[in-house]
């Protein structure tokens, strides 16, 4: 199987999944009510409604490990690296539209662009991690964990946050957040990588 085909795969798979279309629709109304809640005081619900992204992220891998689906991707396509960043990218091509529609539903349209890159390149950090982790509980409570309350924590007592996944969560216009959000989805997907092709299935 050629990578074009990796990915198509990839997509068809996960667009199979009912809890892709629950977590995205479920993700777009509550930033459609948090936008409206927060209209006047000016907050952006992007820091809420990343979670619906990090879960999708997660559960675009892991679930693949909890009914043994993997063994037959791995013999359709067994070229482990391949078939990972095939993953990636299909996460990256069904989350680009879907943070697209949540940014412009829950915030203003000039935020939009930096929020979508955000919420997308979330996406796959919480993808990346997951095939590291391999289980959904351990992966959703690690993330959420960090990006709600040891991320914010370490936002107001670190000089070295500006440098963390979550930079850009509470400046989505800020372009070196977004640059530093892209370079640790590039690292955790490289480190995803080197992990599936070394370890079992």
């Amino acid at each position: 199987m050629t990578g074009g085909r990796a990915i198509r795969a990839e997509i068809l798979k996960l667009l199979s999944l009912p809890a892709t279309y629950f977590t995205l629709f479920g993700t777009l109304a509550v930033s459609a009510i948090l936008a409206t809640a927060f209209a006047r005081q000016g907050v952006s619900p992007v820091g809420y409604t990343q979670a619906g992204f990090l879960v999708l992220g997660v559960i675009a891998v892991t679930s693949e490990y909890s009914g043994g689906q993997i063994h037959r991707t791995l013999t359709a396509m067994p070229r482990r690296i391949t078939l990972q960043l095939a993953k990636m990218t299909a996460l990256l091509i069904v989350a680009v539209p879907a943070a697209v529609l949540t940014a412009l539903a829950g915030g203003p349209w000039s935020d939009a662009v930096g929020a979508s890159a955000y919420l997308a390149l979330t996406t796959v950090f919480s993808a990346a991690v997951a095939t590291v982790v391999r289980w959904s509980v351990p992966a959703v409570a690690g993330l959420l964990g960090y990006y709600f309350i040891a991320g914010p924590l370490l936002r107001d007592r670190a000089t070295f946050a500006d440098y963390l996944p979550d930079a850009a969560s509470h400046d989505v216009r800020s372009l070196g957040g977004s640059a530093v959000v892209l370079g640790w989805a590039l690292v955790a997907v490289g480190i995803s990588a080197i992990t599936f092709h070394r370890r079992d299935a």
